[in-house]
């Protein structure tokens, strides 16, 4: 390994807070109580310790970026002698030098579609040419990822070397060669050293830079909006010159305003290489907007896995009255406010305008948690705001039938925590009932608890701060009742933990006491359960957030347009991370405060909005029982243990399953395919030990 002093040292900025939820200095995000709320009963359900979101870290924690220089020796690429070059496992190699914070996000991007990867760091694992290359002669990986471009890392203090030496760097670029494995560079200085993109440092780095794509760039992100300006915050860059340089095609992605090249793709002899000369960090916007291109790329668009963006929303407790929090005295009034005829007749349009406004999510439609507890199924059907029944939300519910995908809520909102099996049956196969009498168009298959209660996470008192006593804790009686009613999937709380796989991203969980019943995770929001207006929204955020709350965080109080803000950007983070858990919401949120204006379609607005600036990518919608489905096969997916190979020469891919289960691949029809963003995802089963073929274009 070669050693460079610190002399060769270039100082920038990366983050040291590397996670959302890790920095203390940062704005609230939803947390597991925010949007709780309790049924016919008085009182605020109090928010928790807010969760994180990203803040800039002080300065003391910037940490450099050594540009190793130094004699190049690269050694003439010779042949490896192989007999099967053509032929490479659908897997990425992630080359990573010890503490590099950058394997977080390489991570994050092959985890996200579920691509196979293997780390190495070489300091721990030389990399080798058994490393790379089969016994029977094939390639190990499709493409490499390397953390940082030249895998420095401080050996002892003020010496920093690479990761790899001489013999290494060569044998890698061996193989890339022969193998035709694309290389990512993830934060490169635009130096020479280990090897030559044609970049030089403009010497003008920063933390701050707004990105624009060139020609070539929208051919390679291929779904950043044409003229959007990618805003790269919180992370250091190193904005670049092009040159000529001997044997070595340089063509620039990303460009500041000057016209300095921030990414670029570059070819010698016969690599593929593409470098990026900003820092990436999983949970900041440029890189999980960049993310999926630099995928696509890297793996050629062929690969096992899927990406996919999702725009869910639920809306709970439709029929039943909710609390209302008073702007002026801070109290919170019992069962205040219930739909009116005017507010539901009023959200058909809203979401249009949603779907007309902004194409990307033109198939959107609210998924409404009703409680027929709170309907009267003698009322007669109607469009008109002004009819005369005996309860006139039934009556226009009734005209409203096909606008929603309506779910079971449960008949009357109870916490089904310590039900026994007669009285959880009734909750929910009643609701069933009263929905089928209303001639709701449901999604029959799902259910939503109040409160998501019955899953071990309560309060024995009813109502109040709650305990997580885990899944194992749940209500046996009540699962069984469900499973009685024919539901298949449950939603669970994506902010409490143990509702939710950490370790597997976008996946739900089967229940450990009834494998039969699969969770579904959903996202809280901050636009709490008791307010219906703007002024509320403030009023309430600040009461918990602002100064003086009951979990202050801001200086100052915020108005109703921040918050909006604050909330976008974060329900932002959890759409570009693919996975599909709805957020959601309550009944009070969508009151027609202001003629064609809701909480509920303000905060969508706002999310989609912000999306559509930046990508063309279109945000699926499903109904919950096909969210269930596609959650719970995306689970099977990512237990399966899918690997295959890609066999260039044939253009054959070959896939095997470990374990049996749902698969996914992507660049390929097989099974079930669908044409997405476009590009094919095919959804395929497998048991144990079978393999199948398919061709690729």
């Amino acid at each position: 390994m070669a050693l460079f002093s610190s002399d060769h040292f270039r100082r920038t900025a990366q983050l040291s807070c590397l996670l959302l939820a890790a920095c203390s200095s940062a704005p609230p995000s939803q947390n597991p109580d925010a949007g709780d709320h309790a049924a016919h009963a008085p009182g605020f359900a109090r928010p928790g310790v807010p969760l994180a979101a990203p803040a800039p870290p002080p300065a003391s924690n910037l940490n450099p970026l050594p540009d190793l220089r130094g004699p190049t020796r690269p050694a003439p690429l010779r042949s490896l002698g192989l007999t099967n070059p053509a032929v490479v496992a659908l897997k990425v190699l992630i080359l990573t030098a010890p503490n590099d914070y950058g394997l977080s996000s390489a991570r994050t991007m092959l985890d996200q579609a579920g691509v196979p990867y293997d780390v190495i760091d070489p300091t721990v694992t030389p990399l080798t040419t058994d490393s790379l290359i089969a016994q029977d002669g094939s390639g190990r990986y499709q493409g490499v990822i390397l953390t940082s471009g030249n895998l420095a890392f401080e050996a002892s203090p003020g010496v920093w070397q690479s990761a790899l030496d001489w013999g290494a760097w060569n044998l890698l670029w061996q193989y890339e060669t022969t193998y035709q494995a694309r290389q990512l560079a993830l934060y490169t200085y635009p130096g020479t050293w280990p090897e030559d993109y044609g970049l030089r440092d403009a010497g003008v780095a920063s933390p701050s830079a707004d990105l624009r794509l060139t020609a070539a760039g929208q051919s390679v992100f291929q779904d950043i909006r044409a003229g959007a300006t990618l805003p790269v915050r919180y992370a250091y860059n190193y904005p670049a010159t092009t040159v000529e340089v001997n044997g070595v095609t340089t063509t620039p992605l990303l460009t500041d305003p000057a016209g300095r090249v921030l990414a670029a793709q570059s070819n010698t002899g016969g690599r593929e290489r593409l470098a990026l000369t900003f820092a990436q960090n999983p949970n900041l916007l440029h890189t999980a907007l960049l993310n999926d291109s630099l995928l696509s790329w890297l793996t050629r668009g062929v690969y096992i896995g899927e990406y996919r963006r999702y725009n869910q929303l639920d809306v709970d407790d439709w029929f039943l009255p909710g609390d209302v929090f008073n702007e002026t005295t801070g109290q919170v009034q019992p069962e205040a406010f219930r739909l009116r005829p005017s507010d539901a007749l009023a959200l058909p349009a809203q979401q249009r305008t949603l779907r007309t406004t902004y194409p990307v999510t033109a198939g959107f439609k609210l998924a409404v948690m009703f409680n027929g507890g709170g309907a009267n199924t003698a009322a007669p059907a109607s469009c008109n705001a002004s009819v005369v029944s005996p309860d006139p939300l039934s009556s226009v519910t009734r005209c409203l039938t096909g606008t929603f995908d309506w779910v079971n809520h449960t008949l009357d909102h109870v916490y089904m925590d310590f039900l026994n099996l007669t009285d959880s049956a009734v909750q929910v196969q009643s609701n069933l009932n009263v929905g089928t009498a209303m001639g709701l168009s449901m999604s029959r298959a799902s259910l939503v608890t109040g409160d998501m209660s019955g899953l071990g996470y309560y309060n024995a008192a009813g109502d109040g701060p709650k305990t997580n006593y885990g899944l194992g804790a749940s209500n046996t009686a009540f699962l069984q009742a469900a499973q009685n009613s024919g539901v298949k999937y449950l939603s669970s709380n994506r902010s409490v933990d143990g509702q939710w796989d950490p370790g597997c991203a976008g996946c739900g969980l089967p229940h450990p006491l009834r494998p039969s019943v699969f969770l579904v995770p959903r996202w809280p929001t901050n636009i709490f359960y008791h307010v219906t207006t703007p002024a509320q929204v403030a009023a309430a955020y600040n009461s918990v957030y602002g100064p003086g709350g009951t979990a202050p965080f801001w200086d100052r109080p915020l108005s109703y347009q921040e918050i909006l803000d604050q909330e976008g950007q974060i329900a932002l983070t959890h759409v570009l991370s693919g996975a599909a858990f709805p957020h959601y919401m309550h009944q009070g949120n969508l009151r027609e405060y202001t003629p064609g204006r809701s909480l509920v379609f303000d905060w969508e607005m706002n999310l989609v909005g912000r999306y559509a600036a930046y990508s063309t990518m279109p945000l699926k919608n499903l109904n919950w029982d096909a969210l269930g489905a596609y959650v719970k096969s995306r689970t099977s997916f990512m237990k399966s243990g899918l690997s295959g190979s890609w066999n260039r020469q044939t253009r054959v891919i070959t896939v095997r399953s470990a374990n049996g289960g749902a698969g996914y691949l992507t660049g390929v029809t097989l099974g079930r395919p669908e044409t997405y963003a476009g590009r094919i995802i095919s959804r395929f089963d497998l048991t144990a030990g079978q393999t199948a073929t398919a061709p690729v274009p």
